[in-house]
């Protein structure tokens, strides 16, 4: 007799009649949770391969700015020598002077070129410079405007002789200090005057947003601000550690022990026929005849550099407890004071006969001051005027002081804050023409 093939369930074990569901039906919340926590491991873990990237790139790019700035130093502050190396042979001219304003001499080297069918040669020029006599004319030239200044404290009784007055050229350039500048000069080569008995000297006025504390800010440190990279670039540093200049650093600190806010004091340090001799980072001047990395030496050229405090907004911020309710009356005292600084500065480059200036987003950035309010101050002084109230308490437009006294001004604003630097003073132009066809 066979088997029974009929299998007998236990009791208490009987079959349910539902249908079970299958295992990978019963598996697939977890799994779906597993792959989004690992795809979200992913993402974090190429996240911080980014950041860990761009931080040693950041590293590495302070650390080269370090080594051209510790050269610069060498130079300005030691025989004041250096070398340009061009890739051909043009003859020698500082930017479209011809002959050399400076002191130089070329020696042509052999060097092996690379192409895709093959090497050449060709030929390189090392072209030796002196500096050394213009810097000591930039030192024994360079002037400190104290804070209490009657000349410039007067600015808004100050009117321009109206037969002097030009049709001023305004641009902006999405480009740094000294790029706009040698672009302006490029252009413009009338800025720098030569005669066979003298040292050359230059007519373009370039702000500089200075360190309250030393000369050159943090240059020495690998900084990048917009005073460092002058420093990093130029002589700059030999005039601001000159006897003139001492006094800049002895007042501001003198101020900081009595008002540590970041107002700072209204004094400023001229620096005449300042050297530029190397190559900015967004420069693209000439890049077919000579090395194009940043920090490389150039043809000198002359600018005359006004060093300014701005006021540290972000310390100020900072410092005080600001509540809605008060606010305005922080941000109309910085203002003003901007105002009046601005305006200090725009004096200065008139009284020392500058035609051409370079102008920029001053004090933002670190130290955090509105972009449209820089912009629109710069408007109003140099442009369209401003809204002032009168002893009526009724509105009326003030003519900007500062129109029609330089030829050519550039405004550079590198990076993201050109956009609305822009924007905001072609809006206050606006503004302004509105009102004036309203009246």
């Amino acid at each position: 007799m066979g088997r029974n093939s009929v299998r007998r369930v236990p009791q208490g074990r009987a079959r349910s009649s539902a249908p079970m569901h299958p295992l990978t039906a019963i598996k697939q919340p977890s799994v779906t949770i597993a792959r989004s926590k690992r795809q979200h491991h992913k993402q974090e873990h190429f996240k911080r391969q980014r950041r860990q990237l761009a931080f040693a790139a950041h590293r590495a790019k302070r650390s080269e700015w370090l080594d051209i700035a510790s050269d610069t130093q060498r130079i300005v502050l030691g025989d004041g020598k250096y070398v340009e190396e061009r890739l051909s042979a043009p003859s020698v001219s500082s930017l479209g002077l011809s002959p050399s304003p400076f002191q130089c001499s070329e020696v042509s080297v052999p060097v092996i070129s690379s192409h895709p069918q093959g090497h050449s040669l060709a030929t390189a020029v090392h072209v030796d410079y002196d500096i050394a006599p213009q810097i000591v004319i930039s030192k024994q030239g360079t002037t400190f405007y104290p804070h209490c200044s009657p000349e410039l404290a007067n600015w808004r009784g100050i009117r321009a002789n109206k037969s002097s007055l030009v049709s001023s050229n305004i641009s902006f350039a999405p480009k740094s200090t000294l790029t706009a500048a040698r672009r302006l000069i490029t252009a413009n080569p009338r800025f720098t005057k030569q005669s066979p008995n003298s040292l050359p000297s230059s007519s373009i006025g370039v702000l500089s947003f200075a360190s309250a504390k030393r000369p050159g800010g943090g240059f020495l440190h690998g900084g990048d601000e917009q005073e460092e990279t002058l420093a990093r670039s130029t002589s700059l540093v030999a005039s601001l550690r000159s006897e003139q200049a001492k006094e800049f650093y002895q007042t501001h600190r003198k101020f900081l022990n009595v008002d540590g806010a970041g107002l700072h004091d209204h004094s400023m340090v001229y620096s005449p026929g300042v050297v530029a001799f190397r190559r900015d980072d967004d420069d693209d001047i000439d890049v077919d005849q000579a090395p194009s990395r940043s920090g490389s030496t150039i043809a000198p050229y002359l600018v005359n550099v006004l060093s300014s405090v701005p006021v540290n907004a972000a310390a100020i911020r900072q410092n005080y407890l600001i509540t809605s309710s008060d606010a305005y009356v922080f941000e109309d005292g910085i203002r003003n004071t901007m105002r009046d600084r601005m305006a200090r500065a725009l004096r200065i480059f008139e009284i020392r006969g500058d035609r051409a200036l370079v102008l920029g987003a001053f004090g933002c950035g670190s130290r955090q001051n509105n972009i449209e309010m820089v912009a629109e101050l710069w408007a109003e002084l140099l442009v369209c005027g401003s809204r002032e109230g009168t002893e009526a308490s009724k509105e009326e437009i003030k003519p900007a002081k500062f129109k029609g006294v330089f030829e050519e001004i550039v405004f550079a604003v590198p990076g993201k804050l050109f956009e609305p630097f822009k924007r905001a003073f072609d809006m206050k132009l606006f503004e302004m023409e509105v009102m004036k066809a309203a009246s």
